[in-house]
């Protein structure tokens, strides 16, 4: 007579009633498994369930022409959602993709029960696909990008991108579009080259007028810059040619933000403003003699920011 414990432990006789329990074996997943579709209009290429694999790697054989295929995945079978994958061309400096048009291969994350690939827009041409399930993760090769994905030097903009090291320059280097990215530049040791307070676009400069100011009307150093833009007073040189002393100021519009008296025969003096003087935004930057009757010369240099 046979017998068998049961799962609390207990010896159990086995009978008709109690017979002997026969355990099923684990149904092997074999790696590398490979699923495929065709189709001549738009339509699913393939489903395939993801239990049992980490990645699948998916090649168009066959693109058609005028074709999207996009790669989807589900939890249900029922909805779907698009998922992106990596192209296998992809060193690192390419988005990934939740679409093909072209020949070529892509490979997907397990992100989802299920995973699918569909003709979404279909033009003309025969749309063929291969596919192989893989128990190993995704491998991303090459370079990884954090935050903000990749956009090469004279590219868009991207969002955040991580700038990791300078660009060494012993000349000049070729300038690229406005609002496109760009490498700092920095001597062969490794030294950042920058400039101070503006871009060369935005500095402005005013040269005296010939026989100097002789009158108090106000001259206008840098006229009025645009909505939320002000004017930034860096530094002006100034002299007095004549034997008539005055008080020199400059003028936020009509508002007076900086004073100094000139001396009758004064010799050129250079000031320089550590912290700009500043214009209130959209606003002329003035300069005006007190006394009528001097010859003052005055000389200025600045930029426009907000």
């Amino acid at each position: 007579m046979s017998a068998f414990l049961d799962e609390n432990g207990e010896l159990v006789t086995v009978s008709s009633i109690n017979p002997l329990p026969v355990s099923t074996p684990a149904v092997s997943t074999p790696d590398g498994l490979t699923v495929s579709g065709t189709a001549t209009s738009a339509a699913v290429l393939f489903t395939t369930s993801m239990l049992n694999y980490e990645s699948i790697t998916v090649q168009v054989t066959s693109a058609g022409t005028g074709c999207t295929i996009t790669y989807e995945t589900s939890c249900d079978n029922v909805t779907w959602v698009s998922s992106a994958g990596v192209s296998l061309t992809n060193y690192g400096n390419s988005t990934a993709s939740s679409t093909s048009t072209t020949v070529g291969q892509t490979q997907f994350s397990r992100r989802g029960l299920y995973f699918r690939a569909r003709v979404s827009t279909y033009g003309s041409g025969t749309v063929s696909i291969i596919a192989v399930l893989s128990k190993t993760h995704l491998v991303h090769l090459g370079p990884i990008y954090i935050s903000g994905g990749t956009s090469a030097e004279g590219g868009g903009t991207g969002t955040s991108p991580i700038v990791i090291g300078l660009e060494s320059r012993t000349s000049s280097k070729t300038s690229v579009a406005n609002s496109t990215l760009v490498r700092p530049i920095a001597t062969v040791d490794g030294r950042l080259i920058t400039r101070l307070n503006s871009i060369p676009e935005n500095e402005w400069q005013y040269a005296a007028a010939s026989g100097g100011i002789t009158n108090t009307t106000d001259v206008v150093l840098q006229a009025a810059a645009g909505s939320g833009i002000k004017n930034y007073l860096t530094g002006l040189s100034v002299a007095n040619a004549s034997a008539t002393a005055t008080e020199v100021v400059v003028k936020d519009g009509s508002t007076v933000i900086w004073r100094m008296y000139l001396a009758a025969n004064a010799p050129i003096q250079g000031i320089k403003f550590v912290t700009p003087l500043q214009s209130t935004a959209n606003t002329a930057l003035n300069v005006a003699c007190i006394t009528t009757g001097t010859q003052t010369y005055v000389n200025a240099q600045g930029y426009k920011a907000p």
